[in-house]
């Protein structure tokens, strides 16, 4: 004759094994939720240049300013306002104030939005320093708000002269 051992009742689910999956995945997306770190921007100003694609494609000699936002998260779009500074009797004197300017990320580089038809009209042949700043602010995926400024850091010397706004 068989032996027959009875199921112990502690072995036997009190609840059903979808509402612990369910819960188990809850209790996953909670945590990940509370422990993900906030979204940051930066804002990359690069040093003002002579640039050679305006005078390519414009034939004018012009001081240019490159400016990208990066964010840890997708963006929709960031909006700036611009400026060159040039070093002149030993003084920051603003040569170049760029009205507000709205770029928007794109498909395949979400996170990042680019500026690059910042640029000023200069005499070739006169060198000058500059330095290049910005400030404005980040609108996220989902609507979240994150202010950024930056600047290119010392000033550099270009071989092209803006006069004084």
């Amino acid at each position: 004759m068989p032996i027959t051992i009875p199921k112990s009742i502690l072995l036997a689910p009190k609840i059903p094994s979808i509402a612990v999956v369910g819960l188990l995945a809850a209790q996953l997306i909670v945590l990940n939720f509370l422990n993900s770190p906030e979204p940051t921007c930066t804002l990359v100003v690069e040093r003002p240049h002579h640039s050679t694609s305006v005078k390519e494609r414009q034939n004018l000699d012009s001081i240019k300013l490159n400016i990208t936002s990066k964010c840890t998260a997708p963006q929709e779009y960031t909006r700036v306002t611009a400026r060159i500074q040039k070093l002149q009797n030993d003084r920051e004197v603003t040569v170049s104030n760029f009205l507000s300017r709205t770029a928007s990320s794109t498909a395949r580089v979400p996170s990042e939005a680019a500026f690059r038809n910042l640029f000023t009209e200069c005499k070739f042949g006169h060198e000058a320093s500059y330095m290049g700043s910005a400030e404005g602010y980040v609108i996220l995926k989902g609507g979240k708000k994150v202010n950024v400024n930056g600047n290119s850091g010392k000033y550099e010397v270009a071989n092209c002269s803006i006069g004084a706004q």
